[in-house]
């Protein structure tokens, strides 16, 4: 039977971090987790400490985050925020952001050594985590996945658990107005996969595509923003729903091989992350017309466009200008981890289907879709 869990409080709009203080302050010590620039340019850590101040909370600032924290460095901040008595976690940034600080959250509230985490279950519940993004993009603001690096930024690793959920996110699309647009495109293409993967998804349900749907129009009504560059405050609200929105799916039904597959693109060539899932995103589409096409023509519709307009799309705002041979998809093949996410994907998704995918968009990079 379907069903939807969603235990995360979600508060969105101009200036909410002020209109709903009481959803930002807790009894007790507060970690604010963050990067070294974006929640200072944003003005999220200073709306986040005037909250704080104004009700007598106190709190220390870990700023260090970058996206090579890896596993050692947030297991060594569970452990000082337990040492300080810290009793709840505020994480402002992109997705590697909330990331460490809902793992960190674990570590602090449980006596375990660093890889005990991927086991997934805790003696003592994470301690609570509120999420405020400053990209449209992770989905981690919603979800209860959580992906770290272990110690090696080309070895990553995610895990999963209810009790990683954040308590509350606060969307304030404010906070995106600093972001250079190749990241705001980058973020945007990753929000866009997470909704298509979820709605081509065989654990898709009624509720999950109601939100994947809306998060593909969503990012589709923006698509001329995107290509142009120039980015209204409109269309950043747009994209800040959409990416919560498709975290939403995904904590549902789990990622597709797009992202299994663009995580190489990733790891061996450092492509970064939204950009390497959408060089792959039209020749999955491509595949799955073969598989569903109805549910593929969904994904096209609600983006408003067809398969071929959405190629030049992508080409546009997400350009792949990297040359790639034959041996490098053989070293994708080789550390491919595809089998994580194959039972999620509809058909008989083969070892040459994968091949033929990164020989598609990488090397043939020209096909047409005329006939869709």
């Amino acid at each position: 039977m379907p069903k939807y869990f969603m235990p995360t409080m979600l508060l969105s709009g101009k200036n909410c971090i002020k209109r709903h203080p009481r959803h930002l302050v807790r009894d007790g010590k507060c970690m604010i987790v963050t990067g070294r620039k974006s929640a200072v340019l944003s003005g999220a850590l200073a709306d986040v400490t005037d909250v704080l101040d104004e009700n007598n909370v106190e709190y220390e600032i870990y700023d260090k985050v970058t996206a090579l924290t890896g596993i050692s460095e947030i297991y060594a901040l569970g452990m000082r925020m337990r040492e300080s008595g810290v009793k709840y976690v505020i994480g402002i940034g992109g997705g590697t952001t909330l990331d460490v600080a809902k793992a960190a959250a674990v570590y602090a509230a449980n006596d375990m050594q660093p890889m005990d985490i991927y086991k997934e279950h805790y003696k003592n519940d994470p301690l609570k985590v509120v999420c405020i993004p400053t990209t449209a993009g992770t989905g981690s603001d919603t979800t209860q996945y959580v992906m770290m690096s272990l110690d090696d930024v080309h070895k990553r690793r995610s895990f999963r658990s209810n009790k990683c959920f954040p308590y509350a996110t606060f969307l304030d699309s404010r906070y995106t107005n600093t972001l250079p647009i190749e990241v705001t495109r980058h973020t945007a293409v990753d929000a866009l996969c997470h909704a298509v993967e979820s709605y081509l998804n065989t654990q898709a349900s009624e509720f999950s595509d109601t939100v994947s749907l809306e998060a593909i129009r969503l990012i589709g009504s923006c698509k001329e923003a995107l290509i142009t560059g120039r980015v209204t405050e409109e269309d950043r609200e747009k994209l800040l729903v959409a990416a919560s929105s498709g975290g939403m799916a995904v904590a549902h039904t789990g990622l597709n091989v797009v992202h299994a597959m663009g995580h190489q693109l990733t790891c061996e060539k450092e492509i970064p992350h939204g950009r390497a899932n959408g060089a792959l995103l039209v020749e999955f589409l491509a595949w799955m017309r073969t598989h569903d096409i109805m549910r593929a023509v969904d994904v096209v519709t609600a983006f408003d466009s067809d398969l071929s307009s959405f190629k030049k799309f992508m080409d546009k705002v997400v350009p792949t200008p990297e040359e790639f041979t034959e041996a490098d998809i053989d070293v994708f093949l080789q550390n491919s981890i595809v089998n994580t996410v194959r039972q999620n994907c509809p058909g008989d998704f083969t070892p040459e289907d994968e091949r033929q995918i990164y020989v598609n968009a990488l090397i043939e990079k020209r096909r047409k879709f005329n006939n869709w």
